[in-house]
């Protein structure tokens, strides 16, 4: 338990940023030095009774229209923008989903989050519902006439199965169980210039795909990742051609009510329990990689949530947390659960083939993108280099 004078520093240190940070804005403002400001939408996830969004309102520095560049430089300016993003707390933002709106306002960080009834406004046919946001007033900051459209993801009617997947070593390499080289990747590359994993591409879309279509059953990506790299993922994702969903990512700093935002197990356990509970008629393959503690917590999701989970996917990340990966097989085994720990997806291809997750011709192309990887692999890094 957390003591008394641990709680009063770390609320003194909360106040005496927001000081700060009212205090820096009042001076921009004063200097004129303040940027348009600008709405981020994230894809959020839902059902016919209960649809939830988030979003984000800061000033426009540029970084979110940042696409590609070959300057290490360049590209480590705008991250240190996008780490150090200039949110914009009180703002008001209307939505409308049909024939229902509202409003809400902006937190200190900037951020707004709804959950909301559809009601008649639903659309079954999905697999994306449209909540359209407007800014009604910036308070003091520069706001000129905005608009934009969250997106949420809810289960087509016909929908099979969901994936929940990791993202960092998962589907991007970026090296997440090496401090050192996770950050060099983080800093240093845009949307453009990160690697995807092979056999990524080829197996998300055809898990994804059904009879309703190519987004018949919906992947989520559960990630420790901030919400500052959430629309440089999507992008990633479709630079990449994979499927697009929701991103449920992870706040850091303090607040009045915690040092920072927990650990990395506590977060996606957390997530994967509401992602599960918010679809109780869909059972889900998960998906991660053995660098961090992935293989743990999908451990727990099918004790926690017993005939929810399909099959487990482990990318093996430099052979470490064997341990980890010892329980997972052990639990899986006790619920006759597949569990593929490889370094690459064509083992989880065989299972999804075997299974009827996906059909054989499915298989081959995963086994063929990643065989192009192997064979070409300078061909891969580069495909996107012009993007």
């Amino acid at each position: 338990m957390e003591s008394t004078w641990s709680a009063r520093l770390r609320k003194k240190i909360h106040h005496a940023e927001r000081y700060l940070d009212r205090g820096r804005r009042s001076l921009r403002r004063g200097l004129g030095l303040t940027k348009p400001a600008l709405i981020q939408p994230y894809l959020g996830f839902g059902t016919a009774d209960r649809l939830w969004f988030r979003g984000r309102v800061i000033e426009d520095r540029n970084e979110v229209a940042h696409l590609n560049s070959q300057s290490l430089l360049t590209n480590l300016r705008y991250t240190y923008k996008r780490y150090a993003t200039r949110e914009i707390p009180g703002a008001k933002i209307g939505w409308r989903i049909g024939s229902q709106s509202g409003e809400l306002i902006t937190d200190d960080e900037g951020y707004f989050d709804l959950t909301i009834a559809p009601g008649a406004d639903f659309d079954e046919s999905g697999p994306w519902q449209n909540v359209d946001l407007t800014l009604l007033d910036a308070g003091q900051a520069d706001a000129p006439p905005l608009e934009a459209r969250c997106r949420i993801r809810t289960p087509r009617p016909d929908a099979q199965f969901g994936v929940i997947s990791d993202i960092d070593d998962t589907i991007v390499k970026t090296g997440a169980f090496n401090f050192m080289k996770h950050w060099r990747t983080v800093v240093s590359h845009s949307a453009a210039g990160r690697q995807v994993l092979p056999g990524t591409s080829a197996l998300y879309s055809a898990l994804a795909a059904g009879a309703a279509g190519p987004e018949t059953n919906p992947v989520v990506y559960v990630s420790s990742s901030p919400w500052n790299l959430a629309d440089l993922f999507e992008r990633f994702m479709a630079l990449n051609d994979i499927p697009l969903g929701p991103m449920l990512l992870k706040d850091f700093g303090l607040d009045e009510t915690k040092w920072f935002t927990g650990g990395h197990s506590g977060h996606k356990g957390k997530m994967i329990d509401r992602v599960m509970k918010t679809w109780p008629a869909l059972n889900f393959i998960l998906i991660g990689d053995s660098g961090q503690r992935d293989a743990h917590i999908y451990a727990d999701a099918i004790e926690t949530h017993p005939g929810r989970v399909m099959a487990v996917f482990i990318r093996d990340v430099a052979h470490v947390n064997e341990d980890q990966i010892a329980r997972l097989k052990t639990v899986a085994g006790r619920h006759s659960i597949p569990v593929a720990v490889t370094d690459d997806l064509s083992a989880a291809s065989e299972i999804c083939a075997q299974n009827g997750w996906i059909g054989g011709q499915e298989k081959e192309e995963v086994e063929a993108e990643i065989e192009a990887m192997d064979n070409h692999p300078e061909a891969w890094l580069h495909r996107h280099a012009d993007s």
